[in-house]
């Protein structure tokens, strides 16, 4: 059932949730392997003359203890030099115990909210720092928790923030998939899109909500898996989808369908945050991955080799939503009935 949380969001206002990956806890969650000589710094911000305390040489294997959209908190025994360094700086995670430890760039999402009446601004710090895009009525977030009296979530590769008495209805997002009612959410995630006016980019978001259309036709029974290019698919005038700009290796290519990448993206970190789901195929969009999320955790789609299966392996069925507003855009993943 939704709820309108207030009483419970009284008591989590000043409560700091992180992702379960988000703190240096002196637990090596992962090992990776250095791409290039990475360079390392003493602080989440990273910058440059400031920060700096030294670089771990490519092709050396780390452990990695914490991250966020942008960063990695590792250490390389070797030199004895632990910090932060850049995702895209790592590669062949490996995880340490997959039976304690969520998979590498899981960020879990407690909450759903809706825009209130009042446009509310996604900022980069709480209460301050740059507008990163504004929402209006009924805009649909996933988030991570509140810190210091704001919702928090991800915007591409940083944290957003949203004054959360801007936000009205809300709904929590079960942990416990088993004890979820059919309208509560089981796992939520909020990708964001650009908004420019621009024949390619309108017919992209055109693109989005078609792909979230053709998501919310299927529910699946336990064993059942959906095919991301034949079931959103096919990426065809006929289906409703229009031209638009699609990554590839040779660049940014027009195409049919264009932009449905970012649903099948959007999905796959719903996705990770379901341990009664198995994650068939999927491959990113090269080593840097689509720039609306942090790297590692992309999900490219459109031919045989890029396409995004999974199956449900929950005793209950599931079902997909998505929702496409003011560049915000939401799947939530719940139980059928």
């Amino acid at each position: 059932m939704k709820r309108c949380l207030i009483f419970f969001l009284a008591l989590c206002l000043a409560l700091p949730w992180v992702c379960a990956a988000g703190e240096e806890t002196g637990e090596k969650l992962y090992t990776g392997r250095t791409v290039t000589a990475s360079r390392v710094y003493a602080s989440w911000d990273g910058t440059e003359g400031v920060d700096y305390i030294g670089s771990i040489p490519q092709g050396r294997r780390v452990g990695i203890y914490a991250l966020n959209p942008t960063f990695a908190y590792v250490s390389f025994d070797q030199d004895h030099i632990s910090g932060y360094t850049r995702r895209v700086n790592l590669e062949d995670i490996r995880i340490i115990d997959a039976g304690t430890t969520p998979p590498y760039g899981v960020d879990f999402n407690h909450f759903i909210g809706l825009v209130g009446a009042r446009d509310a601004a996604v900022t980069s710090a709480p209460g301050g720092g740059d507008t990163l895009i504004t929402l209006h009525r009924g805009a649909r977030v996933s988030l991570i928790g509140f810190e210091d009296g704001y919702a928090k979530l991800i915007f591409k590769r940083q944290y957003g923030y949203i004054d959360s008495r801007l936000l009205g209805e809300m709904s929590q997002v079960y942990e416990c998939a088993e004890e979820a009612g059919s309208d509560a959410p089981i796992a939520s995630y909020t990708s964001f899109y650009k908004i420019t006016e621009d024949e390619s980019n309108q017919n992209r978001i055109v693109n989005l909500k078609v792909a979230c259309d053709r998501l919310a036709m299927y529910a699946l029974s336990h064993g059942a898996d959906l095919d991301f290019n034949r079931d959103i698919g096919p990426y065809r005038p006929s289906v409703g989808y229009l031209r638009a700009g699609s990554i590839t290796e040779e660049g940014l290519i027009q195409g049919y369908g264009g932009g449905t990448c970012q649903v099948s993206s959007t999905l796959y970190n719903v996705l990770l945050q379901l341990p009664g789901i198995t994650v068939l195929q999927r491959r990113a969009h090269g080593a840097n991955g689509a720039s609306y999320l942090p790297i590692g955790v992309d999900a490219a789609v459109g031919n045989k080799a890029l396409n995004l299966r999974f199956r449900n392996d929950y005793a209950f069925p599931i079902r997909i939503d998505g929702t496409v507003q003011d560049g915000a855009l939401t799947i939530a993943i719940y139980k059928a009935e």
